[in-house]
C-alpha cells in the first residue's frame, strides 16, 4: 500500500463525525532568498516583517519576505547584547520579543525597536528548574513545563506539571499537568542512549495571549481548552487510525534529534550545537539499535502546537512513513474544522496573520523560509 493511499485513508477515517475539509498547501506566496542552518523560532510583526532565529548559525534576523530584505539582531556570544543557540521568539505585551538563548540559558528581550534591551538568566533562585517559556499571555505572565527529572521525589512517569511564573512577583503556580514521555525500564543490557521510549504517546499543549491553555490529550485525542479561572471546555475525541512504527520511523527520529539537541560546551557553561560527526549516517546507524521505541505511532507528534490569530489551534498528525506533514485544526471549543497538509520537504515553523511560515529543506539541509496563505491564494483543495 503506497504512503499516499495509507494517508489519504487516515485523513479521511472519521466514524460517527462528518469528515472535514482538507487544504493542501501548494505554492509560496513569498520566499526570503536566504540560506539557513535550522530555523528554530519565527515571530511575525505587526508591519509583516518577521523575527527569526537560526540555532546552528546562531543569528537572529529581522527579515523582510516580500522586499527579501534581512538585517541581524545582536550577535553570537555571552554579552548583554549577544545570544547562543537562539530558539523561540515570543510575542510579549507592548511589542516586544522575548529570545530564548538556549546556549547562554538565559532569556533576552528585544524591545519595540528591534535591539536587545536586556538579558536575564532562566535560573530562578528559589527554584529547582529553569524557566524556559513556551509562551506568554498578554499580562506577561511566562507558562512553561517542569520536567519531573527536576522535581524531588518524583517518579519519571509521573504527569509533568504545567506551570505559570510571573515575573513581576516571581510567583510560581501549576495550571495544569500533562502526560510526558515514558521513560525506560532498566534492562540487563542497557545501552547508552535517550532515556524514554520514542514515540510512546504524550499530551503537548499551547497558550493563547488571553491565558486560556490548550491541552492535547494522547489517551484519546481530544483537545481541552482551560479559561484562566479553570474552567474547562473539552472537545470530542478524534478517529485514530493505528499507525506502526517502522524502520524508517526509527531512522528518522534519531537523525533529527541527533541534530537538533544541544550538548554540553565544550569547556563552558552553556549548550553548543551537536557535533557533526554525531548526526552523520554512520553514527545515526550505530545509535538506533540503542533506542527503545513504541510499536505503534500516536495519534499526534510531540511537535509543540501553534495558535494561530484566528484561535486555531494547529496540532501535527502522525501520518505514515514518507507522508506529507499534516494538521488538524481545532477551534476554541476543541473541535476539528480542518486539516493542513504541507507540501513535502517541509515543516511548519509558525502561523501569522499573513499566512503559515514553513522551512523547506533541501537533500543537503539547507534550509528557506517560505510563507504560504492558507484556504486562498497558496492554497488549494
Amino acid at each position: 500500500m503506497s504512503p499516499a493511499f495509507m494517508l489519504a485513508a487516515f485523513l479521511l477515517a472519521a466514524p460517527r463525525q462528518a469528515p472535514v475539509p482538507v487544504v493542501h498547501l501548494s505554492r509560496p506566496s513569498a520566499v526570503l532568498p536566504r540560506d539557513f542552518s535550522q530555523i528554530r523560532g519565527l515571530r511575525e510583526l505587526p508591519d509583516g516583517r518577521v523575527l527569526v532565529s537560526d540555532w546552528t548559525d546562531e543569528v537572529v534576523l529581522v527579515a523582510d519576505l516580500g522586499r527579501g530584505t534581512v538585517r541581524q539582531i545582536g550577535r553570537k556570544g555571552t554579552g548583554p547584547r549577544e545570544y547562543r543557540l537562539p530558539a523561540s521568539l515570543i510575542p510579549l505585551p507592548g511589542d516586544s520579543t522575548l529570545l530564548v538563548d538556549q546556549g547562554n540559558e538565559r532569556l533576552a528581550i528585544i524591545g519595540p525597536d528591534l535591539e536587545i534591551v536586556r538579558s536575564f538568566s532562566s535560573h530562578r533562585q528559589g527554584l529547582t528548574h529553569t524557566v524556559t517559556p513556551r509562551a506568554v499571555d498578554g499580562a506577561g505572565r511566562f507558562y512553561f513545563e517542569i520536567p519531573n527529572w527536576s522535581r524531588p521525589g518524583a517518579d519519571p512517569n509521573d504527569s509533568a506539571v504545567v506551570a505559570r511564573w510571573n515575573p513581576a512577583t516571581e510567583r510560581e503556580e501549576v495550571v495544569g499537568r500533562v502526560k510526558a514521555e515514558t521513560w525506560r525500564k532498566p534492562g540487563r543490557r542497557m545501552q547508552p542512549g535517550l532515556p524514554y521510549v520514542i514515540f510512546a504517546p504524550q499530551d503537548v499543549w499551547q497558550v493563547d495571549p488571553a491565558g486560556r491553555i490548550a491541552f492535547v490529550r494522547s489517551g484519546d485525542y481530544h483537545v481541552e481548552w482551560r479559561d484562566p479561572d479553570g474552567r474547562v471546555m473539552r472537545g470530542p475525541r478524534m478517529p485514530v487510525v493505528p499507525l506502526p512504527v517502522r524502520a524508517a520511523d526509527r531512522t528518522d527520529y534519531v537523525r533529527r534529534f541527533m541534530m537538533t539537541a544541544p550538548v554540553a560546551g565544550r569547556g563552558s557553561a552553556g549548550m553548543e550545537a551537536t557535533p557533526a560527526e554525531l548526526s552523520s549516517p554512520e553514527a545515526v546507524a550505530r545509535t538506533v539499535p540503542n533506542q527503545e521505541f513504541a510499536k505503534v505511532r500516536p495519534p499526534f507528534t510531540d511537535f509543540t502546537p501553534r495558535i494561530a490569530p484566528d484561535g486555531m489551534l494547529w496540532v501535527e498528525r502522525s501520518v505514515p512513513s514518507g507522508g506529507a506533514p499534516t494538521f488538524d485544526l481545532f477551534d476554541s471549543r476543541g473541535v476539528r474544522r480542518r486539516s493542513v497538509v504541507l507540501p513535502a520537504g517541509r515543516r511548519l515553523v509558525a502561523v501569522g496573520t499573513r499566512g503559515a511560515y514553513l522551512a523547506a529543506v533541501d537533500d543537503d539541509g539547507v534550509e528557506r523560509l517560505e510563507r504560504y496563505v492558507v484556504g486562498g491564494g497558496g492554497a488549494t483543495k
